[in-house]
């Protein structure tokens, strides 16, 4: 299975309501709205809270929703390189610290994942 590292460096920020931008996920729960968004668009949108220099890992599979400890072997490799990671469990995404790209490939690979990027 090859793992894939987006281009883009993302954000992930608390509005007050819907924005109206080109992002990743939008999350809205008791606490408010979490929207992770490439950081070019952050100047179209007033961010309550703001966390930048995510970088965007996909899987690249489609992987069965009844998989047990497909994830957890991952994060633990992860946070055993000192990672830490904000999943969003779609089909195929996780995103890293920016600064953790390069020793998340090595993870990766160490975990017999082949790495390829997305070229924009």
């Amino acid at each position: 299975m090859r793992v894939v590292l987006h281009p883009d460096s993302f954000a992930v920020i608390k509005v007050g309501e819907m924005p109206e931008v080109d992002f990743f996920a939008i999350v809205r729960d008791g606490n408010g709205i979490t929207v992770v968004l490439p950081e070019s668009e952050l100047e179209k949108i007033d961010a309550v809270e703001c966390e930048r220099d995510f970088r965007l890992f996909t899987f690249d599979a489609i992987l069965p929703f009844d998989l047990v400890g497909f994830i957890s072997k991952i994060l633990k490799a992860l946070a055993d390189a000192g990672i830490s990671v904000l999943v969003f469990s779609s089909y195929s995404t996780d995103l890293v610290r920016g600064k953790d790209v390069d020793k998340a490939i090595d993870v990766f690979r160490d975990l017999g994942f082949e790495v390829g990027k997305v070229i924009p």
